[in-house]
């Protein structure tokens, strides 16, 4: 949802360049320029003076203000946007278009979320109890496109923005259509009714090359995308659990994981395996770390050196009575983190470990993923900006929140602080690579593959560019 109303509908102070890739440096949209104070810990924002909202309003340092308000209130369903901003200091609008944000200590990409991330909204439409705001279904913002209409389930429809501060798009208006399951996707795009085809099937994509009669109207209508999205699949373990505390035993299981077999059989090829908790095109990710092999063999000696073997002869590894069987926790909707799972569970039970696997949906393992009332989970995570601070995730005071593996690691912590202030490109490619050589041993997540984006657009839709920051709708036009 985000990506249907960032950028068309609401806007951000600066936006990343989609003609930069792999690095994705920003660039002024809402804001003319900014300035930085020599000791980093400031910023002044200056704002555009021709912006207004949809409503008519004109767009001021107030509204700025209105939204941090808002984002940063621990009342309001803001958790993943606050945990960007702990090292904010504090922030004020001096003037109608000045704005000033403080930290309170270097943070490289603390400017940068705020700057990129930050949809701008009317402060008058964030009076209220936030959850029942009216803008939560009827968006304003600034952006090329106005929100017209929303059918639950059925359609979300904008419309162009005629008094749009900067140039006009070109198309007068923009349905996203919604399939509430992938098999009437697939209908609807082999009827022709998207021109933009987003989320393709593996199946239904590998099925599109073969040179048969009833792809004619694919090869002949539609231009296909396959690009390399900033998104990772991967297995946690538990740290607080006995089984996964010794770095050999998340190592044996990485080796138990036919990764091969996943590739051809689940992924069908199409899914770009990766080690790296960074965009996988990025320099942060170290080109000399391979993937685990799968080794049964070795597996088996590692899991016997920590102490995991079978001494009662029931089939089942032990260590200090306790035997080595565990719950793997995936999505319901996952069809393919369940594939991968059912596989990893059959190898494991070949050298004595026993997985059941517990399918939950949304909300339940975000609960226990928070909670840490899980022994391992495989789940997603997708980012849309290339720049990724892993503090959250990994360093060892996070373990009561992000850290939901309670992964420790005094060098990982160390090098995580160093990152997060060191605002030199090339020294901040250095340290990340060593980040992910260090989790790579460590094998904090069993990191597995990044999911492609396999769109596909008819051929006379122009100007239409895939990046991490998706497709800019301003550029897009149809050829008649």
């Amino acid at each position: 949802m985000v990506r249907y109303t960032v950028g068309p509908i609401y806007e951000t102070l600066f936006e990343l360049d989609r003609d930069d890739h792999p690095r994705y440096r920003m660039k002024p949209l809402l804001a003319e320029s900014y300035e930085e104070s020599p000791n980093r810990l400031r910023q002044t924002i200056h704002l555009r003076k021709d912006v207004k909202f949809h409503n008519g309003e004109p767009m001021t340092s107030r509204d700025l203000k209105a939204v941090m308000d808002a984002l940063l209130n621990p009342e309001n369903a803001t958790h993943s946007f606050r945990s960007s901003f702990t090292d904010l200091a504090g922030y004020e609008a001096p003037d109608d278009y000045t704005f000033v944000i403080r930290w309170k200590g270097p943070y490289y990409r603390g400017f940068r979320t705020f700057a990129t991330a930050l949809p701008v909204m009317p402060a008058s439409a964030l009076q209220g109890d936030f959850d029942t705001l009216p803008i939560n279904r009827a968006p304003i913002g600034t952006g090329p496109f106005k929100f017209s209409a929303w059918e639950p389930n059925k359609v979300i429809s904008l419309v162009r923005n005629e008094k749009y501060w900067g140039d006009r798009p070109y198309l007068d208006r923009i349905d996203f259509r919604i399939a509430k399951d992938d098999a009437i996707a697939t209908q609807m795009f082999e009827r022709g009714d998207f021109d933009l085809m987003v989320a393709i099937q593996p199946s239904v994509w590998r099925a599109l090359e073969a040179p048969e009669a009833k792809n004619a109207w694919a090869v002949s209508n539609y231009n296909r995308i396959y690009f390399a999205d900033y998104n990772y699949s991967w297995i946690g373990w538990n740290e607080e659990r006995p089984f996964f505390n010794d770095s050999r035993v998340r190592v044996a299981l990485g080796m138990l994981l036919p990764y091969n077999r996943v590739f051809q059989e689940i992924d069908l090829g199409l899914e770009m395996p990766t080690s790296c908790p960074f965009y996988l095109e990025s320099p942060y990710c170290d080109p000399d770390v391979e993937r685990l092999p799968y080794n049964p063999e070795a597996a088996k000696k590692l899991l016997s050196e920590a102490g995991w073997v079978d001494t009662n002869r029931d089939g089942v590894r032990d260590k200090d009575g306790i035997p080595f069987k565990f719950t793997l926790l995936t999505r319901v909707y996952s069809v393919r983190l369940t594939k991968i799972a059912e596989l990893l569970r059959d190898e494991l039970k070949k050298v004595g470990i026993e997985m059941d696997i517990e399918r939950v949906d949304n909300a339940t393992m975000k609960d226990r993923r928070l909670k840490h009332e899980f022994d391992a989970l495989a789940m997603n995570w997708s980012n849309q900006d290339t720049e990724e601070d892993l503090f959250e995730l990994f360093h060892s005071s996070q373990r009561g929140a992000g850290n939901s593996i309670s992964y420790r690691s005094m060098e990982v912590d160390r090098l995580l602080e160093q990152a997060r202030a060191e605002f030199d490109f090339q020294k901040r490619i250095e340290i990340n690579r060593r980040i992910h050589r260090r989790l790579f041993q460590d094998q904090a997540y069993y990191f597995m593959s990044s999911h492609p984006t396999l769109d596909a657009v008819k051929k006379n839709v122009r100007g239409l560019k895939p990046s991490v920051a998706w497709y800019d709708f301003r550029r897009i036009w149809i050829q008649h």
